[in-house]
């Protein structure tokens, strides 16, 4: 796809996605194609009961991948908790669960009621403190109040995943501590309202405070649009990053992967 000898760190992958039930490749095979285009790790990305079951036992199938739990706001019937007490129970016992997430609000496409995701949100955000975890959290047209929770619970450190904010929002959340701003395959897409601001704001985003993600199956990057993604897609994100940044790919390759290493006090874990 690229000629490259980079290590890529994709932050927020589904593999646990329904969509991946109906392919013909295999787990194994969707990471192998992955680790030929430079990606050698992935954070697998539950997000209500049954993914995160389904991200525990991928994580017990694979080395490569790592692993997040949580409670997306739209998932509705599964905030509960007893599914809350589950996934305590895993952070215990799993020393490569690196995240809580994703997580936060979602008041584009409000399944759940407003009051519940944010009684809800806050409840991760304790557990998240609790155990010293990286956040990811999902905000859709909430992110006034997605701030003031977070800031009001104290959590210093995390990712907004597949960010659709401007820079000041952007700077915010920064400004609390460790936060990093991740992009997904949507950057590459058309031009348009969202894609000037999706310029405006990577420009001025430090390339220090920058992560990157597939979200896959879902935003699969321009010239593979409506195709169902994969982790080796996000070359074609990290192209377009480095483009804004007006950079060579594997500088900005180089400086996003140390920050996720960074990021989660990355090493081996058992």
């Amino acid at each position: 796809m690229f000629e490259n000898n980079m290590s890529i760190f994709d932050t927020h992958c589904h593999l646990a996605d329904k969509k991946y039930h109906e392919q013909t490749q295999s787990t194994r095979e969707i990471i192998q194609q992955a680790k030929k285009n430079g990606v050698e790790y992935i954070l697998n990305v539950g997000y209500d009961k049954e993914s995160n079951q389904k991200v525990i036992e991928q994580l017990e199938q694979f080395s490569s991948l790592y692993g997040a739990l949580g409670l997306h706001p739209n998932s509705n019937k599964d905030l509960t908790a007893e599914n809350l007490q589950w996934i305590e129970k895993q952070l215990i016992n799993n020393k490569r669960i690196l995240a809580l997430g994703e997580i936060g609000l979602d008041y584009y496409r409000p399944f759940t009621e407003k009051e519940k995701q944010k009684k809800w949100f806050k409840e991760q955000l304790e557990l998240a403190k609790k155990y010293n975890l990286p956040v990811l959290l999902h905000i859709r047209e909430a992110f006034a109040d997605a701030y003031e929770i977070v800031k009001e619970a104290g959590i210093k450190k995390g990712i907004l995943h597949c960010f659709t904010g401007d820079w000041e929002i952007a700077k915010k959340f920064i400004n609390l501590g460790e936060f990093y701003i991740s992009f997904a395959g949507n950057i590459t897409y058309e031009k348009g309202k969202w894609q000037e601001r999706w310029q405006k704001v990577i420009e001025k985003i430090p390339l220090e405070k920058i992560v990157i993600e597939t979200d896959a199956p879902y935003l699969s990057p321009v010239p593979l649009r409506g195709q169902i993604n994969y982790p080796q897609n996000i070359v074609y994100t990290l192209k377009k990053l480095a483009e804004i940044k007006k950079m060579k790919v594997e500088e900005v390759a180089d400086k996003i992967y140390v920050n996720t290493l960074q990021l989660f006090k990355f090493s081996k874990h058992a």
